[in-house]
């Protein structure tokens, strides 16, 4: 094997690593600041039409509820007012990052619903059976849990853990392997010109293999092992995660077309100098 044939090979591998740098890096960096940054998926997650779906489904399943009992809807969906279900949403939200109870079922919102149910029935001098004042305050209670909390998180949460200390370390090692991978190819070529065309081939071809994959990810991929009930959360989940997709590919869209305007450049300068 010659020297040629050598540097040949070297090069072409040089060129691999940096594309699927690229790969890593854009990847990374993206997830970074949107699947593990809490707060881009708290304001994703609570979107008004999720708000105004819950909202919807409480004043259906209270107004069920209220068929059953002497309580009217409106009791119930109090809840609304003293828990806004946006704040509530986010608390859900934001309790898969803390590890708290997503689900928003707990002995005080029990409480919460007895109290207001008595409250009713004492204010307008109503009779009523304690045992069956705790169970319609149970019941509203999973009612809430069912609509507003967040249930069968558990792989959502494992993976927004990975992200959110992995995907740092990625974005770092990624963009520090092109960064040392660029000089090497200036290396490999004695026209230093053709090792920075060929660099830049690497970071082209690693962007547009990102761009692509994002939209295959898109199309192919929406809510892929995602289980988490109810089905509004999941799906709002879901269109988060196509967002998150989609400022990818905007991204690699934008690095793919700056370096091919930087290769062409090289090569027209390449071109004249031949």
């Amino acid at each position: 094997m010659n020297l040629n044939t050598s540097r040949k090979i070297i090069s072409n591998i040089l060129h691999l690593v940096i594309a699927f740098s690229t790969v890593a890096f854009l990847l990374s960096l993206v997830m970074t600041f949107t699947a593990a940054d809490q707060n881009f998926f708290v304001n994703q997650f609570a979107s008004a039409s999720l708000v105004s779906e819950c909202n919807n489904q409480l004043n259906a399943k209270y107004e069920a509820l209220a068929s059953e009992t002497n309580i009217p809807a409106r009791v119930y969906e109090r809840v609304k007012t003293d828990f806004p279900t946006d704040e509530a949403l986010r608390q859900a939200a934001l309790s898969v990052f803390s590890e708290e109870n997503e689900t928003l079922y707990s002995n005080n919102k029990i409480n919460y619903f007895y109290e207001l149910s008595v409250e009713y029935l004492e204010g307008n001098d109503m009779s009523y059976n304690e045992e069956d004042i705790q169970r319609s305050a149970q019941k509203a209670a999973e009612i809430y849990s069912e609509v507003v909390g967040l249930h069968n998180m558990g792989m959502v949460a494992e993976r927004l853990a990975d992200f959110s200390s992995e995907f740092p370390k990625v974005t770092i090692f990624s963009f520090v392997i092109v960064l040392v991978c660029f000089p090497a190819m200036m290396i490999m070529y004695k026209n230093k010109k053709d090792g920075y065309f060929k660099a830049i081939g690497g970071i082209f071809a690693g962007s547009i293999a990102s761009a692509i994959g994002s939209m295959l990810f898109i199309v192919f991929n929406p809510g892929g092992g995602i289980n988490i009930l109810p089905e509004i959360h999941k799906s709002s989940i879901v269109k988060t995660s196509v967002k998150e997709f989609l400022i990818l590919a905007f991204i690699s869209l934008l690095l793919t077309a700056s370096s091919f305007y930087v290769m062409r450049f090289a090569d027209k300068k390449i071109r004249d100098e031949d």
